[in-house]
């Protein structure tokens, strides 16, 4: 099968890879539509250490599914269901290394249910309960934002913010985006930092305000606001910036860090921090606690994919540099790959 392979840093190809190996659990599927994080794929892409790159590796977290066949032991998916966060399970003899592998004409989701009816340990299967099956009528290229607002809403449920608290995000991006719909969804009052050019689409999405970094003056703006905020979410991962509001947070106030750009040298300076806070990581959150609560906004209206997705943006596999380069370059929130 074809798929989205990155040779070595800022290296990609499209390959002919194995096909995927299904075990007695697994069920295989087409990829229907994957998207493109910009902050993950092309963190990968460029080799950041965070991500312990092994090339060549087949790259890809965001991936939508049809179910074509299952296992002899799946019990909970049927041939054309559409699936969540399908993953690529390759021959142990490949020399690809696998980021998720869901940039491919087909990948694998894993029955846990059954695995965890049948008596198998958690540790088999608690990876695969994000492999949850959608509603039939779900587009299968908007339903790629399910695992963005799973993801961030997962770790925005940990702040555990009321309505008559203030937030600030830091950050104009899709997750971005996805934190400023969950507080809103929330009735939870949110501003944001972010780039100029994203104003419309955060006014749009109900921030109270909106400061543009690129701004003179921007820091003393809002600090003679006079807000003080309950959280600040760093969307894009640079304690720089939060530093630069930390005075802003009220004590006892969380500090929450979601981004990954600066992770491994992330300093937040104490001695401009109130006497007490929380500070949560991007690494603690179960994504598939909440998917209930996302299809659920999603059949509300309360969650739209096109807020994020342009039309234009829509990639064949081929194609998929471009893909990267387009929210990499900050075209669009979200480009999806079609295998």
């Amino acid at each position: 099968m074809k798929a989205v392979v990155i040779i070595s840093p800022n290296s990609i190809s499209v390959e002919e890879v194995p096909e995927p190996v299904m075990g007695k659990y697994d069920a295989l599927c087409d990829v229907a539509a994957a998207g493109v994080c910009s902050g993950t794929d092309n963190h990968i892409l460029e080799n950041d250490p965070y991500h312990k790159v092994q090339y060549p590796l087949v790259l890809g977290h965001e991936g939508i599914g049809k179910v074509t066949d299952t296992g002899s032991h799946v019990k909970n998916f049927n041939k054309g269901d559409l699936v969540t966060r399908v993953f690529n399970k390759l021959p142990n003899d490949s020399s690809y290394h696998l980021q998720w592998g869901a940039f491919s004409e087909r990948a694998i989701v894993t029955d846990w249910q059954a695995m965890r009816d049948d008596g198998l340990p958690e540790s088999t299967w608690k990876e695969f309960r994000v492999h949850r099956v959608l509603p039939k009528n779900f587009d299968p290229i908007a339903s790629v934002m399910i695992i963005t607002w799973r993801e961030t809403y997962s770790f925005f449920k940990q702040m555990n913010l009321t309505n008559k608290q203030n937030v600030l995000i830091i950050g104009s991006g899709a997750n971005a985006l996805a934190f400023s719909d969950h507080c809103r969804n929330t009735g939870v009052t949110f501003y944001v930092l972010g780039s100029k050019d994203r104003k419309q689409e955060f006014i749009k999405a109900g921030a109270k305000d909106y400061y543009a970094y690129q701004d003179s003056g921007v820091y003393e703006t809002i600090k003679s606001s006079g807000i003080k905020f309950d959280a600040i979410i760093d969307a894009i991962g640079k304690s720089n910036t939060v530093n630069k509001v930390i005075n802003l947070l009220i004590n006892n106030g969380t500090i929450a860090i979601y981004g990954l750009d600066h992770y491994l040298d992330y300093n937040i300076d104490k001695t401009l921090a109130p006497k007490n806070f929380t500070k949560l990581l991007a690494e603690d959150y179960d994504e598939s606690s909440v998917h209930d609560d996302i299809v659920n906004f999603i059949k509300e209206g309360k969650l739209n994919a096109w807020d994020y997705i342009s039309k234009e943006h829509i990639y064949p596999l081929e194609q998929a540099r471009d893909a990267l380069i387009a929210t990499k370059e900050r075209k669009v929130l979200k480009s999806v790959i079609t295998p």
